[in-house]
């Protein structure tokens, strides 16, 4: 006779099946990488930008043990911080500067190193919440577990990851604060929050706060009886650490946050080329309505864009339509109305909402309402746990009524699929995910029947077996509809596609490279090729494009986020109009022939400002002009040195490179102003006779300020884990509960 399966309402689980439960996310999110990388995915788009920013970093630590403050092929010249700030969180800079301790160029390994570390922090904080939330482990490894397997890295590595990473522990956190009042706990929302933002978008911080508050009202109104008053009380020396750890992080955040604009634009019309804020029409409209993505929820496909997946499975759709029937617990209606806020926000001016949020502080500055769909998946996961959790504890009846919920939900879906707009597909094997899902589920029922009839098993173990089959159906689902989404947006690539991308290997960080000139025509240049290539995976910014592909053009060829003042006007003059065309264009032909920037490339005094014949010339006071890139003794991204004659009469080095107040110089080891010279570039005056030369852009403080962030980053995640894990070992008394949520 077979021993039956465990019982799915055992109160406490064996120390085995506990620790079964706890590896099996982290293991499913391992396999899901390697799967991935067997068949060759790589950065696109928005994580080619963060790739991108992490190899030139990476190169810079290795040539001059520092991290870059200026990228001298941003925009002729821009300080790092904003790309810093918005790429590079701490676990990344914690894995560049162990890779550049250790010597290591492999740029592309160090990355999946710093990725896969913050997907486990996803996929570990969506499983320390569902222990919170259900009553069986094997519900809470199962959510973890499709958490894992939709992971979606490689191409919008913000709203479809980094946005998420930490908002199951947001979630934890909150629900603890409600049930307990303990300020800690508010701390360490806060702390995971700010967590958040380095290496994130700094504008989700406001919405951050608005989600958690109307998180908190929700339970409040459907848990007034559980609910604690905050406790104010004397602080102890806990409370003071942790206090002190918060306001430590935040404060070496909003150090390097604070000065990272000084001095630049916004390049984008959109925007207060001040302050970045957007108006209220910007808002609700920028990135369109997710109204046209809501059919996603269903097909499993992703119609006309690669940004996200907004797809729960057949499986999954079932199980929220009997959690919406059968579940009334206060967390799950308290999460039911942050989902439905996040909807109505995603669907910017259809949803309405919107119009008020705006007005919430900080509020003006974000951007991509339709973005919010990653995030509102995250949260349905979390619903449709409930309907997982009801299932493996249910009788036979109940189980009954729960499988003909799940199949009608899955006739419903096969259905809409034969009508617009569900009927838009894309193309491949990813638009019978449906199909595949609904025909899992009839395999699991089946199966589940077989053993019934051939094995004497309790009903409680069939019962566990039926819902472990549903959330395996729900899990290779979400598999399917995200494996061919990588794989018919083509990106997959081979080994020789990564290492020889027109000439470039992608994979190694190469240190900076200083070109003599910048070219007005790229058409007989050696990287044209690779800036194509490059071009064609879409880098969308141009700091990325010519980082990767190793060029400095005359003309910015593509995309500028942002400058400094002097070059946006410069540019403006040169060419009227020129700068909002060339962000917008995306023909890689168009873009190589500098096709909005011809007016500008004829003009002289445009061609000597950019330097197209050299960026660093010594002028003499007699008006001659004499290339100095021969005498260079050093280069980094944050410093020039040069041993340069001025000649008899002296005069002024000049440098093709943006001007900016934080440049220092010294001449023969003595401070020397750094002059504006061409309504945008930089200038160093020169006595006659021979000089040694260095011109910097470094603060000290930034970079202990870098370096403090990725340790105090990793103190407080470690920190919000182990306060995680202490509160989550299931008992005998909170299984009894129908909603266990712990203080």
């Amino acid at each position: 006779m077979p021993a039956p399966l465990p019982d799915a309402s055992a109160p406490c689980p064996s120390r085995t099946v506990h620790a079964l439960q706890a590896a099996l996310p982290l293991a499913c999110l391992a396999a899901v990488f390697l799967l991935e990388l067997a068949h060759g995915v790589f950065v696109r788009a928005d994580a080619f930008q963060a790739y991108s920013m992490f190899s030139t970093t990476l190169g810079n630590l290795l040539a001059a043990r520092e991290f870059p403050q200026w990228l001298p092929l941003a925009a002729y010249g821009s300080p790092a911080e904003p790309y810093m700030l918005t790429f590079l969180g701490p676990l990344h800079l914690l894995v560049l500067l162990a890779g550049a301790a250790l010597n290591l160029t492999d740029a592309w390994t160090l990355f999946l190193l710093a990725t896969f570390a913050e997907s486990a922090v996803l996929v570990l904080g969506s499983q320390l919440l569902a222990r919170d939330l259900y009553k069986s482990g094997w519900t809470a490894a199962a959510v973890a577990c499709w958490v894992a397997v939709s992971v979606y890295w490689c191409t919008q590595i913000f709203w479809a990851h980094r946005v998420l990473v930490y908002v199951p522990l947001m979630l934890l956190f909150a629900l603890r604060l409600h049930r307990t009042g303990d300020p800690r706990q508010l701390l360490r929302c806060a702390l995971a929050a700010l967590l958040a933002l380095p290496g994130g978008l700094a504008y989700m911080a406001p919405m951050y706060a608005l989600l958690g508050c109307v998180l908190l009202v929700a339970l409040r109104v459907f848990d007034r009886a559980s609910g604690a008053p905050l406790r104010l009380e004397r602080p102890g020396p806990a409370l003071m650490a942790e206090l002190a750890l918060v306001a430590g992080f935040g404060a070496l955040y909003f150090l390097l946050l604070g000065g990272a604009f000084e001095g630049l634009g916004f390049a984008s019309p959109d925007r207060d080329a001040a302050t970045g804020a957007a108006s209220l029409d910007v808002f609700l409209r920028y990135g369109g309505s997710a109204l046209h993505t809501l059919p996603e929820l269903v097909t499993g496909t992703w119609r006309a864009h690669i940004e996200y997946l907004f797809y729960l499975g057949a499986p999954g759709v079932g199980l929220l339509a009997y959690a919406l029937w059968r579940e009334r617990s206060s967390a799950f209606l308290a999460l039911g109305v942050l989902s439905a806020v996040l909807l109505l926000l995603a669907l910017g001016p259809h949803g309405g909402i919107g119009y008020a949020a705006y007005w919430f502080p900080g509020m003006n500055r974000f951007r991509h309402l339709s973005f919010l769909l990653p995030v509102l998946r995250l949260l349905l996961f979390f619903l449709v746990g409930y309907g997982l959790d009801r299932l493996l504890g249910a009788d036979r009846d109940e189980r009954q009524r729960a499988f003909a919920c799940l199949m009608l939900a899955g006739v419903v879906i096969l259905a809409l699929k034969r009508v617009p707009p569900f009927s838009i597909t894309a193309p491949g094997l990813g638009r019978y995910a449906p199909e595949f899902g609904v025909t899992l589920l009839l395999i699991a029922r089946l199966g589940v029947g077989l053993a019934g009839r051939l094995a004497t098993a309790r009903q409680q173990a069939l019962g566990l077996a039926l819902g472990l089959g549903v959330a395996l159906a729900a899990l290779l689902d979400l598999g399917w509809a995200q494996h061919f989404l990588l794989r018919d947006t083509y990106s997959h690539f081979s080994k020789a596609e990564v290492r020889d991308v027109g000439g470039v290997d992608a994979t190694r960080a190469r240190p900076p490279l200083f070109f003599a000139a910048r070219p007005a025509n790229l058409e007989g240049n050696p990287n044209a090729r690779a800036m194509v290539a490059f071009a064609l995976r879409q880098p969308v910014n141009n700091f990325t494009l010519l980082q990767m592909a190793g060029a400095d053009p005359a003309a910015p060829l593509f995309r500028i986020d942002y400058a400094t003042a002097g070059v946006l006007a410069l540019l403006e003059r040169a060419a009227p109009g020129a700068l909002a065309l060339s962000n917008g264009q995306r023909d890689p032909q168009l873009f190589l022939h500098a096709y909005h920037w011809r007016e500008a490339l004829a003009k002289d005094w445009f061609r000597q400002a950019v330097g197209c014949t050299a960026k660093l010339t010594v002028e003499g006071a007699d008006g001659s002009r004499r290339d100095a890139s021969g005498e260079i003794t050093h280069f980094s991204a944050n410093r020039l040195a040069l041993a340069v004659d001025a000649g008899g009469a002296g005069g002024a080095l000049y440098y093709a490179d943006a001007f900016h107040p934080g440049w220092r110089a010294l001449v023969d080891g003595r401070p020397t102003p750094v002059v504006l010279a061409r309504e945008a570039f930089k200038a160093v005056p020169l006595a006659p006779g021979r000089h040694l030369v260095e011109l910097s852009f470094f603060d000290p403080g930034r970079e202990w300020a870098r370096r403090g962030l990725a340790l105090l980053g990793a103190m407080g995640l470690a920190h919000l884990l182990a306060c995680a894990l202490a509160r989550s070992v299931p008992n005998r008394a909170e299984a009894k509960r129908k909603t266990p949520i712990r203080a």
